[in-house]
C-alpha cells in the first residue's frame, strides 16, 4: 500500500506533491505510438482539514504554465476574494514501505485518476499549494499525538 507519512513541523502537515497541467483529450482516437513520460515536479504543499478546495501559489501556477479555465468568488477566514480555477492531474510523492528493505529507498507517485480543480493563492515561504478536503476526503487521513501523521493512498 502506498502511504504518504511525515512528522509535524512548527505544527504544520508538509509533503510533496506533483501537479500537471490538464489538458482534455476530446478525441476518441486511440493511441499508436508508446507515451513519452512527462517529468512530474515536487512541490512542497500543507495538509489542510479546514480548506474545502485545493489551492496552488501563483509561482507554482507559472511554473506549470497553467492556463485559466474561469473565476470564482470564494469566502475563505480571512476576507473575500474572486479566484482564478484551474485544472490539474494531482499526486502525491509517497514511499511503499512494505515493499522497502532497509537499505532501499526510493520514491513512487500516486496520481489521482480524475483531475482536480484548483484556485490560486499569495506565495509564501513555507509551502507551494494547500491540499483541501477536495482530495483529502478521498483517503484515509491519521494525525497522531506524537505529531505523526500519514495518508493511505489504496
Amino acid at each position: 500500500m502506498l502511504v504518504v507519512r511525515g512528522k509535524l513541523d512548527n505544527r504544520q502537515a508538509i509533503v510533496n506533491i506533483g501537479v500537471q497541467r490538464f489538458t482534455p483529450n476530446f478525441a476518441g482516437v486511440e493511441q499508436t505510438t508508446p507515451a513519452s513520460s512527462m517529468p512530474i515536479a515536487s512541490y512542497r504543499a500543507l495538509l489542510d482539514t479546514g480548506a474545502q478546495r485545493t489551492c496552488l501559489t501563483y509561482r507554482t501556477i507559472a511554473a506549470e504554465k497553467l492556463q485559466r479555465h474561469g473565476k470564482k468568488f470564494i469566502k475563505n477566514v480571512h476576507d473575500e476574494n474572486v479566484h482564478s480555477l484551474f485544472m490539474v492531474k494531482f499526486g502525491f510523492w509517497c514511499s511503499e514501505p512494505e515493499t522497502m528493505g532497509a537499505q532501499e529507498s526510493g520514491n513512487s507517485y500516486f496520481g489521482l485518476e480524475d483531475p482536480v480543480e484548483v484556485i490560486n493563492i499569495a506565495d509564501n515561504d513555507r509551502f507551494d499549494a494547500i491540499v483541501g478536503m477536495d482530495v483529502l476526503g478521498m483517503f484515509d487521513v491519521d494525525f497522531t499525538r506524537t505529531g505523526d501523521f500519514q495518508i493511505k493512498l489504496g
